[in-house]
């Protein structure tokens, strides 16, 4: 049995560590999305329906290291889950710079985070909300 939990344990362990992206530059403190919503870690965010015909989403990922690959996307079991900010990334450099937010749903047992092209996904509906407020609200009372 001591074994057993050990070796469980080690798993876990290993697991947690594969987390550690190599590329894209970590970003701290509060940032600020081209529409001008304004996210931190430990905000909630809600996933809506995948873009994909299938349901699969098509600006979501299972993993930061597995970013853009059309095989790695989210399947369409997260649609109306929430999901909690854990940290942000950026890639790209000049125009083509994008936000990354990585997250970990809620009622998962899965110990990854999860990689979210952020400004595209709320464009998409892939996102619909942030702590409970709807991406349409928080868009508006930002342009006024």
């Amino acid at each position: 049995m001591k074994w057993i939990l050990f070796f469980v344990l080690a798993v876990v362990s290993l697991n947690g560590l594969a987390q550690l992206p190599a590329a894209g530059k970590r970003i701290d403190g509060p940032v600020t999305t081209k529409r001008g919503i304004v996210l931190k870690a430990g905000d909630s965010v809600r996933f809506g329906k995948g873009g994909l015909p299938s349901g699969a989403y098509q600006h979501a990922y299972l993993s930061f290291d597995k970013f853009g690959q059309k095989a790695a996307a989210l399947e369409e079991g997260y649609a109306y889950k929430y999901a909690t900010i854990r940290e942000f990334r950026e890639v790209g450099t000049g125009a083509d710079k994008r936000l990354v937010v990585l997250v970990r749903p809620k009622g998962g047992i899965s110990v990854n985070f999860r990689a979210i092209d952020i400004e595209p996904a709320m464009e998409a509906k892939e996102v619909i909300s942030i702590n409970g407020t709807a991406i349409s609200k928080l868009v508006t009372k930002k342009q006024i």
